[in-house]
């Protein structure tokens, strides 16, 4: 993917030109390749699927932990049962792809790649609820979805064909969906912890097609556009009276379930990339890193296996702890290398050369900063722990770059001078009439209210001045 011209580094500086930087480092760090015939397609090279599938892993654990079931459910979905929930279709129609024929023969009713699981996960778990004791239940898959996107297509950001973790559950009552709401967000909020995301949850005035409520997390981004990563919704009972999922009540009547539904995508992996990237390339938080420590050997002629021996006993410790350890005794230069694997992402650099060896050390380089020397004994403890300091700074990182970008604006002017940075929030009174005027005005969206937050005591509606309901959040997004 990478050829060594094109791996030297970064030609662009991350806060001069966020775009080109972005678009090189997804190239010449094997995250993306975007050379595949079919726009909104990409390959996904060696340190971009590694990254997302950990991303993942982290989820379904937190998913299992919490009582969910992992399953599978078809790709193709018949147009009679897409439209079933009239809502939903209508909320999908520009985006759905179509398959048309089977071989040469034209199908006599056309097939939907899947957009979004909803229909053929309902259709079948109809059939596995009968009555409360089937309630709840808690499901997922890790899947991929399609959707013709008829925006531009961004890499990672916007594409067409979607690497996709989404859970739906189905739940005997209406207050036991709404825990469930409040569920889905404690599993975003602790997964996002993990990988080092500020999370900003906003409920947003434009709901998942056929949701009651729906619940976000935005990412906001170098450039100050923020963009959705993930959706967490209260379903009520539309899919469920559309599709016939019921469940016999412990009184022996029927009655249809309450459903919720969350999902997050590959966007996660660009938000890490996109808050912690620096100037060399990627960081990434040691948990997801597909390389954790790559070794170094400081070659000087007349010692090169004496030094090729140190470095192989220590790659060996390293993977028997479980360290994602790459030992490069290629023939690049050091500093070749050094480059090389900062761009990647490596959280960890061990170099090892005979002035090292001499005193039974190595030196350590992590990725977020600092080199020390220390004891070849100690090299699984001192990897560790290195790993560990890698998170917390990561961690205070991302609240420190959200802060930066979140602004406290009481006039629409000081929201026009907050947009090319990142958000504005308000005071808004709730009402919608209320958003459409500000979004006429600052020509941004009024994305929706944070969720959980207090209420803001004693101010008014920067628009209509009455009293405010909520802390909104304005801004400008993908």
């Amino acid at each position: 993917m990478a050829d060594k011209e094109s791996d030297l580094g970064l030609t662009v500086k991350k806060d001069q030109d966020f775009s080109e930087w972005y678009h090189q480092l997804l190239a010449k760090a094997d995250v993306l390749d975007q050379r595949y015939p079919l726009q909104g397609f990409p390959a996904y090279g060696r340190f971009g699927f590694p990254a997302h599938d950990r991303i993942i892993k982290i989820l379904e654990d937190l998913l299992d932990a919490s009582g969910h079931e992992k399953c599978y459910f078809p790709l193709l979905v018949p147009e009679s049962l897409m439209s079933k929930e009239k809502q939903h279709i209508r909320g999908f129609e520009k985006e759905v792809f179509w398959v048309t024929h089977g071989g040469l023969e034209k199908l006599n009713e056309r097939l939907a790649i899947r957009p979004t699981s909803e229909m053929p996960m309902y259709e079948t778990i109809r059939n596995w609820i009968r009555s409360y004791n089937d309630l709840p239940l808690k499901i997922y898959q890790s899947c991929t979805v399609y959707r013709y996107e008829t925006k531009h297509t961004r890499p990672l950001l916007r594409g067409r064909e979607i690497l996709w973790n989404e859970a739906h559950t189905s739940h005997a009552t209406r207050e036991e969906a709404a825990a469930q709401i409040v569920e889905g967000v404690r599993i975003y909020k602790e997964l996002f912890r993990r990988i080092c995301i500020p999370s900003l949850f906003l409920n947003v005035l434009d709901v998942f097609a056929g949701a009651e409520e729906a619940i976000e997390p935005y990412g906001i981004y170098p450039d100050g556009r923020g963009l959705e990563i993930g959706s967490v919704n209260n379903l009520g009972q539309r899919f469920a009276k559309a599709l016939d999922v019921k469940f016999k009540k412990e009184d022996g009547t029927d009655d249809y379930a309450y459903q919720t539904c969350y999902g997050i995508s590959m966007r996660l992996l660009a938000t890490v990339i996109s808050v912690h990237g620096d100037d060399h390339g990627m960081v990434l938080p040691p948990e997801i890193a597909p390389v954790q420590a790559v070794i170094v050997p400081i070659v000087f002629k007349g010692k090169e296996k004496e030094v090729l021996d140190a470095c192989q006993k220590v790659e060996k410790q390293l993977r028997d702890a479980g360290v994602r350890v790459r030992l490069d005794d290629s023939a690049n230069t050091a500093g070749y290398k050094f480059n090389h694997w900062e761009l990647r992402g490596v959280p960890v650099r061990i170099e090892i050369g005979p002035r090292d060896l001499e005193k039974s050390s190595f030196t350590l380089v992590k990725r977020t900063g600092g080199k020390k020397s220390a004891k070849l004994a100690d090299v699984v403890k001192e990897v560790t722990k290195a790993f560990g300091e890698i998170f917390s700074e990561m961690s205070v990182k991302a609240e420190a770059y959200q802060k930066a970008r979140i602004r406290d604006a009481a006039t629409i002017t000081a929201i026009k001078e907050f947009l090319d940075t990142g958000f504005a929030r308000i005071a808004w009174c709730g009402k919608l009439e209320c958003a459409q005027k500000l979004e006429k005005n600052v020509e941004a969206g009024l994305l929706g209210h944070e969720y959980e937050a207090p209420v803001p005591h004693g101010k008014k509606c920067i628009i209509c001045d009455s009293a405010a309901k909520h802390y909104g959040y304005v801004g400008r997004t993908y």
